[in-house]
């Protein structure tokens, strides 16, 4: 992500040792998957402004460049740059960008500025009033992105059934459930999981996560895999004889055990499986799985604030929206 050393402090008092330990610790207390997302959105910029508009003089970014990547992508792409960064496969396909993308790069332009101590054109209010009138602009024509479905427990029952006895299906069940049953855990958190965090109770399994996205300062707390969930780790653990490192983990086409998956392995699974039950596939995420606890939450009536707790949501807001649509849900369905 960073492209220049930081420039943390001024008047000539860090050295270039300085600076780099500095880097180095900064790095190292940022997630992987953050830091992946960064430096894909930074060469996705990159990549367009030396396509767009010959720009190749790196950080700090001219305010105006990144106005021009906002109402580029928004409202389209000149065709002969669209068409060239499909062909050098920076681009997925030729087309505009969702608002929620087009603020998902600018946020990691603004991190990496941020980063190096360099003046941040994405802070400018030329930029974040664009892209506040951009999202309400978006709303009012109706294209807002829509949130993916969430799993509920029936839908999630649904997913599993397609489940058989192969190990793939073993683990696959065994990774929806868990993820479910401990609080709805964000797909980073499934693919990080390790087995020397799991501990046996009585009753099935209490997981310690050590860290996670709400929880930088690795505070640390459990989270329980009971009832069916911990049937199903059960099992894979048996099937696949792990003892040892990533609690999931990826199979071969001749079925071999094989490293540990990733965040998008977590989003394929709950894509397929969805595909397998009979579902739309493009309906769902790994995200699903967050909302849906959330959700179930405030079907089957319980309180918020025992289901944030488990989930580790920290906005209220986001958290609420779910719960909320839940208990409607409830109460639609009780007797008058």
């Amino acid at each position: 992500m960073v492209h220049k050393p930081l420039r943390i402090y001024q008047g000539g008092l860090a050295t270039e040792d300085t600076a780099s330990k500095i880097q180095t610790i900064v790095n190292q207390g940022t997630p992987q998957n953050t830091k992946k997302a960064y430096q894909s959105d930074i060469h996705y910029f990159m990549a367009w402004a030396r396509v767009a508009t010959g720009y190749d003089q790196g950080f700090p970014v001219p305010t105006g460049l990144v106005l021009r990547f906002i109402t580029d992508h928004l409202m389209g792409l000149d065709e002969g740059t669209d068409e060239s960064l499909v062909r050098m496969g920076i681009k997925a396909q030729t087309g505009t960008h969702s608002i929620n993308t087009v603020c998902r790069r600018i946020a990691s332009l603004s991190a990496a500025h941020e980063a190096q101590s360099l003046k941040n054109p994405c802070r400018s209010k030329e930029v974040t009033t664009l892209l506040s009138k951009a999202r309400k602009a978006m709303i009012r024509q109706g294209i807002e992105v829509i949130k993916k479905n969430a799993l509920t427990k029936d839908l999630l029952l649904a997913l599993i059934s397609s489940c058989s006895d192969s190990l793939n299906d073993i683990r696959d069940k065994a990774l929806l459930l868990f993820a479910f049953a401990s609080g709805g855990r964000r797909r980073s958190e499934i693919a990080n999981a390790t087995i020397e965090h799991l501990r046996p109770v009585e009753i099935g399994y209490v997981y310690h996560m050590p860290y996670s996205k709400t929880d930088q300062e690795g505070e640390g707390k459990e989270v329980p895999v009971l009832g069916q969930a911990a049937l199903a780790l059960n099992a894979w653990l048996k099937a696949s004889g792990i003892t040892e490192g990533p609690l999931f983990r990826s199979i071969t086409k001749g079925g071999v055990l094989g490293e540990g998956i990733t965040d998008k392995t977590v989003a394929r699974i709950v894509k397929k499986r969805a595909r397998m039950a009979g579902l739309d596939p493009t309906l769902f995420s790994a995200h699903s799985l967050r909302s849906g606890f959330i959700t179930e939450a405030g079907r089957q009536g319980k309180a918020l604030a025992d289901a944030m707790a488990l989930s580790g949501h920290r906005s209220l807001k986001v958290a609420l929206g779910y719960h909320q649509a839940g208990s409607a849900e409830l109460l639609m369905t009780e007797p008058a």
